[in-house]
C-alpha cells in the first residue's frame, strides 16, 4: 500500500469521509489552494469540496484564510486530531464505567430477571471479535480447545489487546492444542505464569472446531464462517469442563520457545 493510501485509510478510522480525505491529501500536495483549484485536481465536484472542507476544519485539519481575491484553504498537521482521539477515549471510558450500572437499570425494567439470554449468536469479523472478547470477562480462568492461536483467526491489533486484557484481568489459560511447537512470538504479549498449554495427539482428538469454557459459558467458534454461538447453561459447561480435564490430564506439556 503505497504512502497516500496509507493516510486516507488511517483517516478514515476516525470517520472522516474517503473523499474528504481525498481532498486533505490534494491540499497536502497542492499547498494552500482555493475550492475550484481543489475540484479540479480531485474531480469532486466543488459543492462537494466545500462540504468535505468543512469537515476537514472541524476535524482541526484545514484554515480558512479570507483574501480580498477569495478563500484560500491550507491544511493542518495531522497532529491536531490528537484532541479528538483524547475526546474519543474520554468518551469511551466514560461509557464503559456505566456499562454495570446500564444491566442493572435493565434488570429493575425487566422486573428483577433482566433480558438473559441461554444462546447468543454471532456472525461476521465484529461478531467473532465480539465473542472473543467476552472471554476476557472470565472469572479467573478459561479453559480453549484450540485450533489456532487468535492472531491465525483475527488480526493481530485485536489479538494482541485481547491477550493485553487477558493480563489485565489476571486470567489463567489452558490450552489444548494439536500443534507441536508453540512460540512465544506468536502469542505475545503473555505472562508465562498464567499461561498453560499442552499437545494432545490429533488421533486422541483433532482439533477442527474452537471451543472456549468459562464461567458457566461454553462458545462454540467457527472461524471460517465467520459465526459464533454462546451457550450459558451451568450444567453443559460443567459436563464440558469434566470431559477438557480428562483430555488435558493425558495431554503432553509446550514448552513455549
Amino acid at each position: 500500500m503505497d504512502q497516500v493510501a496509507l493516510i486516507k485509510k488511517y483517516l478514515q478510522k476516525i470517520g472522516i469521509a474517503p473523499e474528504a480525505t481525498t481532498t486533505y491529501v490534494a491540499l497536502v500536495q497542492q499547498g494552500p489552494s482555493s475550492a475550484l483549484q481543489l475540484a479540479k485536481q480531485t474531480a469532486i465536484s466543488r459543492t462537494q469540496i466545500y462540504r468535505h472542507l468543512e469537515a476537514l476544519q472541524k476535524h482541526g485539519l484545514v484554515s480558512v484564510e479570507q483574501l480580498s481575491y477569495g478563500t484560500l484553504y491550507r491544511p493542518l498537521p495531522i497532529e491536531n486530531i490528537e484532541g479528538i482521539l483524547a475526546d474519543r477515549e474520554a468518551e469511551t471510558a466514560a461509557i464503559r464505567r456505566n456499562l454495570t450500572a446500564m444491566a442493572a437499570t435493565l434488570q429493575a425494567l425487566a422486573g428483577g430477571s433482566g433480558p438473559k439470554a441461554t444462546v447468543q449468536h454471532y456472525y461476521g469479523i465484529a461478531g467473532i471479535k465480539q465473542a472473543n472478547w467476552n472471554i476476557t470477562h472470565a472469572n479467573g480462568e478459561y479453559r480453549c480447545f484450540e485450533a489456532a492461536h487468535l492472531s491465525a483467526h483475527l488480526d493481530k491489533a485485536f489479538a494482541r489487546r485481547h491477550r493485553e486484557r487477558c493480563i489485565e484481568r489476571q486470567l489463567v489459560s489452558y490450552d489444548l492444542t494439536n500443534d507441536l511447537v508453540v512460540r512465544a512470538t506468536d502469542i505475545e504479549p503473555f505472562e508465562p505464569s498464567r499461561t498453560f498449554i499442552r499437545h494432545i495427539d490429533p488421533h486422541v482428538l483433532r482439533m477442527s472446531f474452537e471451543m472456549v469454557l468459562y464461567n458457566d459459558v461454553v462458545t462454540l467458534l467457527d472461524f471460517e464462517k465467520l459465526s459464533a454461538v454462546e451457550i450459558n447453561h451451568p450444567a453443559l459447561s460443567s459436563m464440558m469442563r469434566q470431559l477438557f480435564d480428562v483430555m488435558w490430564a493425558i495431554a503432553k506439556p509446550l514448552p513455549i520457545q
